[in-house]
């Protein structure tokens, strides 16, 4: 083992300040990078959870025409219920297609200046259910028990 016979420096005051004032520079220039990555990361989690949104009114939407009695009227109810939404069902085939559509404004980063405007889209098909004719020993609510 060999012994190094130079003595050791001990850290001046000077260089904790200059470490410091190192560290600062480095978070000043870091943090605005930082601050547009995480606003970006937010813009496209909004957008994200529209998207989410619209496959849900689009399910939402096809279940209560697949099972309504009569379909044509649930539709213009629920395009009357999605103003802002272009609603677009079409029934071929017992099968029911609802298409939405809607327009809305991103903002990258926070900056008006990189205000853009995208179109959000969703499509679902579902089957039409036929209407359910129950018995004449049906009363009400209640459904008799039927053994085996």
């Amino acid at each position: 083992m060999a012994c190094s016979t130079k003595r050791r420096r001990r850290p001046s005051r000077r260089d904790a300040l200059d470490r410091a004032g190192q560290a600062t520079v480095e978070l000043a220039l870091v943090l605005p990078l930082l601050a547009v990555f995480t606003v970006v990361i937010a813009q496209f989690t909004v957008v994200a959870r529209d998207q989410l949104a619209m496959w849900q009114a689009a399910r939402e939407i096809s279940r209560a025409v697949a099972l309504a009695p009569d379909p044509t009227a649930e539709v213009a109810a629920r395009r009357n219920e999605y103003a802002d939404t272009n609603v677009d069902v079409s029934i071929d085939d017992a099968i029911v297609t609802v298409s939405l559509a809607r327009r809305t404004a991103l903002t990258i980063a926070g900056f008006d200046f990189l205000r853009r405007s995208i179109t959000l889209r969703a499509r679902v098909s579902m089957a039409l259910e036929p209407p359910v004719a129950f018995g004449s020993d049906v009363v009400g609510d209640e459904f008799p028990a039927r053994g085996p």
